[in-house]
Parts: C-alpha cells; sequence; structure tokens
C-alpha cells in the first residue's frame, strides 16, 4: 500500500500577458500533436525548428488540448524519464518530451543560466505552436519550471514540480553532503541510480533494477547519446548560480498565480522536505505530495500512482 500525504491551499487564476516570440515553421501540425496510444518505448523522435536551433522531442499519449511539457533533470535526455510514468501521464492528455538547447540531439550551446533554460523550453513550445501548456519538471528541471512560469505566465496553465526545491534563499536547505559527488560521476552504476534517485533500502533493489529495465530496453535500446562532460559542466554552472539567487527567483515565488503541485520522496538527497516546505509555503497556490521511504525518483519508484497522482491534479 501506498500512503501519500496531501496538503491543498486555495486556487488562484495565473496571468496572461502575450509577448512575442519568434520561432520557424513546426515540424508537426495539429493533428499529429497527440495520438491515442502512442507510447513513451516506441515513440518516434522528431524535431522542431526555432531560429536557427533544432529541438528534439517525442510525442506520448492521446490528443489534449493542453499538453504537459516534461523538464528533464539534472544530466539527464528524454530517455531518461522512466517510461511506465511518462505512459500512465499519456492516458489522460499529450505528453511531450524533448530535449533542450545542447542537450543530446538537440542543437546549439547548454545556457549557463536556468532563465536561459527556459527561455529555450518556451521557444519550443511556441515552436510546436501551443499557447498554453502544462509544465512538470523533476530536480533541475524544476527549477526551470519555476522561471518559466515566472517568465512566461502566459504561456503555463498549472505547474507540476517534481524532486525539486527553490532557488537561493534564507531558508533553502543544503543538499546531502557528498551527493554531488556521486551525481558528477563519468557515467552511473545502479548503485548510484540507487543512492542518488531511490533510497539506499535492500527493498528498493527491485524498483531500481526494474526501472533501469523499463529505461534500458526502451526504443529497442537505440536511445539518446548520453550527456557530454561539457553539458554537464554547464549545467552544474546553472545549478549552482540558480542556489546562490541568481534572478531573485526565490523571492519572486510569491508572485506565482499558477496552481501548483510539488511532489516528491522524503528520502531525497537532494531536496529534502524542508525544501518541499519551503516551497509548499511560498508558492500560493501550492499543493503538496510527500511518498514516504522514497528517494530523489518517487515518480520512477512508484510511476503508475503518481502519474495518476499529476493527472488528477492537472484534470482539477
Amino acid at each position: 500500500m501506498i500512503l501519500v500525504m496531501v496538503l491543498g491551499l486555495i486556487f488562484f487564476n495565473c496571468r496572461s500577458e502575450p509577448a512575442e516570440v519568434k520561432t520557424e515553421t513546426a515540424s508537426v501540425n495539429a493533428g499529429e500533436k497527440g495520438t491515442k496510444g502512442t507510447k513513451a518505448e516506441n515513440a518516434k523522435t522528431q524535431f522542431v525548428e526555432s531560429g536557427n536551433l533544432k529541438y528534439a522531442y517525442r510525442v506520448v499519449g492521446k490528443k489534449s488540448e493542453v499538453p504537459v511539457v516534461m523538464l528533464q533533470r539534472f544530466r539527464g535526455t528524454m530517455d531518461d524519464w522512466d517510461p511506465a510514468f511518462i505512459n500512465e501521464l499519456g492516458k489522460e492528455r499529450t505528453v511531450l518530451v524533448f530535449n533542450n538547447a545542447g542537450v543530446a540531439s538537440s542543437t546549439g550551446d547548454v545556457p549557463t543560466t536556468i532563465k536561459g533554460m527556459a527561455d529555450h523550453a518556451a521557444k519550443f513550445v511556441r515552436a510546436l505552436g501551443y499557447e498554453k501548456v502544462d509544465v512538470a519538471g523533476w530536480s533541475m528541471g524544476g527549477f526551470v519550471a519555476q522561471v518559466m512560469a515566472i517568465e512566461y505566465p502566459y504561456l503555463v496553465r498549472k505547474l507540476v514540480l517534481i524532486g525539486t526545491g527553490p532557488g537561493g534563499g534564507p531558508d533553502t536547505p543544503a543538499p546531502t553532503e557528498g551527493v554531488f559527488e556521486v551525481a558528477t560521476h563519468p557515467s552511473y552504476a545502479e548503485e548510484d541510480h540507487q543512492y542518488l534517485f531511490f533510497t539506499m533500502n535492500e527493498e528498493d533493489v527491485s524498483s531500481v533494477q526494474a526501472s533501469l529495465d523499463r529505461i534500458s530496453k526502451s526504443h529497442g535500446g537505440n536511445l539518446e547519446t548520453p550527456t557530454t562532460p561539457t553539458v554537464m559542466q554547464r549545467q552544474a554552472q546553472a545549478i549552482d548560480a540558480f542556489w546562490k539567487g541568481q534572478g531573485d527567483y526565490y523571492v519572486k515565488l510569491r508572485f506565482l498565480k499558477h496552481e501548483t503541485l510539488i511532489l516528491n520522496g522524503d528520502r531525497d538527497k537532494f531536496f529534502n522536505v524542508a525544501g518541499q516546505w519551503v516551497l509548499y509555503r511560498e508558492i500560493p497556490n501550492a499543493r503538496l505530495a510527500i511518498y514516504p521511504m522514497a528517494g530523489h525518483g518517487a515518480h520512477h519508484e512508484y510511476p503508475e500512482h503518481s502519474g495518476n497522482t499529476i493527472n488528477n491534479f492537472l484534470d482539477l
């Protein structure tokens, strides 16, 4: 049995002020934006152009008016989402997974600021022709999601923050000592995945292996190229600056009007429960779901349950 603690606050309407974003013609039309039955493990890779950049992406799930855009973690590509989690989301809506600028098969350079990453995510959305999307970000992607909602409020309908925390502020807790040493290993062994994304409990070993098996077997094992050391360094620079308060995004959380779901495990080594409470306290329109005895990748440990929790929130 999965016991999830969920807290709720009253929702408010978000602002909607359009702004011009210059894009090139997208490579998909409205009829192709969501196809019922498309699974994460066999969705084809497509590209959309914006300016002189090409963003690689895949479309999963059934057609919906408002898709959910997935923003990935540190060092992750669109293949590092657990297919079981993405497919659960796709039962109710269009799910867009993509590589941000400079990551794997997308072109360009990885920005060295979270703001720069959010700018690219907005360009990607506009290049596909969407006027409003839901945004879900995991870890570093959660930073990007916060900034995207703050800087492009008209573009974001609802916000989902998975395994993430606030920018630098007076109450921003520090991560577990040594976690970034493991996070910056040249490649991740199975024990690294367990340490970083799950818990070190013996019973979690099967969950780790099951999730890794689903990921590795996706697309017949023909996965995106892992991120390079240069990508890792540039992303680390962006994370460090965000945590040091660049852009004052901690302070700006209180101005978010978007309905927000914060979802995490209570054993997250990057963002502990205290950090989740800070997000919950600072974002006026937030709900908080905590998975007991789960780590940084609670949505991979409980893909169906967490996916259903997110779908229920987005359908409210």
